[in-house]
């Protein structure tokens, strides 16, 4: 059997953590939007519209990645929630337009809020501020490369 190098298996190391860290902040991010009854899937909803404010619900479905009838069901869901509401385009009366209601905006902040706390307090107690700063340093180059 042929053994890796060392810099190869510190590489594969440095994946396998990447990807554990990763399925961490998500778990993270599940429990806070399902603390306020969401799905990830309706928090991205919830982010994005408090980001682009009316979005038609056709683009909505092209930023999830979801057909027509998943995002339909999605904002179904939603709007009987209260965390969201439809409009027929001032526009376009064939085009139907999405927009967080006050509670969406409450919600959306609050879980936003304790996913971040969360996260924050587990960088306070692993790394000093100083390692903090490296490691946001870092991250930003890695994230600027994936983007590339």
């Amino acid at each position: 059997m042929v053994q890796a190098s060392p810099e190869k298996r510190s590489q594969n190391d440095i994946l396998v953590v990447l990807v554990r860290s990763q399925l961490l902040i998500l778990r993270i991010l599940r429990a806070c939007a399902a603390a306020e009854e969401l799905t990830l899937q309706q928090f991205g909803v919830l982010r994005y519209l408090s980001q682009k404010g009316i979005v038609p619900m056709g683009a909505l479905g092209d930023e999830l990645g979801v057909t027509p009838p998943v995002i339909t069901g999605i904002i179904d869901r939603l709007e009987t929630k209260g965390f969201v509401e439809r409009k027929l385009s001032d526009d376009d009366r064939r085009r139907t337009d999405i927009l967080l209601t006050e509670r969406g905006k409450v919600s959306y902040r609050m879980v936003r809020e304790s996913y971040r706390s969360s996260l924050q307090r587990s960088l306070e107690r692993s790394l000093s501020a100083s390692e903090q700063e490296k490691f946001g340093e870092f991250l930003s180059r890695f994230t600027a490369e994936l983007y590339a």
